[in-house]
């Protein structure tokens, strides 16, 4: 494991990301070898009436935490773009957090290739599976 800690993960959606995403309120929950679990809480702000969490939600919190599962896997946070993300809705979330579960699938020299799940917290029902393709910036 690198020195990329869950402190640093969180500290990189709290500061570094966009103010705007602020509002979803994400908890980074794990960091693994090759990913991360990041935590989307429900408040009504992410839903529609009758408590459903919104679908421009659930895209904007993967992409979000995509850069937390990209950066545990690399070792540490590097400017990166989303290249490709396709979005396979699976089942509405109501009322409940959404859990994501990402994981690196490839990375070449600048590619990333990656995938992440999004679940109900409340019982683990998929939501969304999201597939991303990312490429790092380097020093741009």
């Amino acid at each position: 494991m690198s020195d990329f800690t869950r402190d640093d993960a969180q500290h990189l959606l709290d500061t570094v990301m966009t103010p705007w995403l602020d509002e979803l309120g994400m908890i980074v929950e794990e960091l693994t070898a090759n990913g991360a679990i990041v935590r989307l809480p429900w408040h009504e702000r992410i839903a529609r009436d009758g408590g459903l969490v919104t679908g421009q939600a659930l895209m904007s919190f993967a992409d979000a935490a995509m850069v937390v599962v990209i950066s545990s896997a690399i070792g540490g946070f590097q400017k990166m773009a989303t290249i490709d993300m396709t979005t396979s809705f699976l089942s509405p979330a109501f009322n409940t957090d959404i859990i994501a579960r990402g994981k690196v699938l490839r990375r070449g020299k600048r590619m990333i290739y990656s995938r992440i799940d999004l679940e109900t917290a409340d019982d683990g029902t998929a939501v969304a599976l999201i597939q991303t393709t990312w490429t790092l910036l380097g020093n741009a």
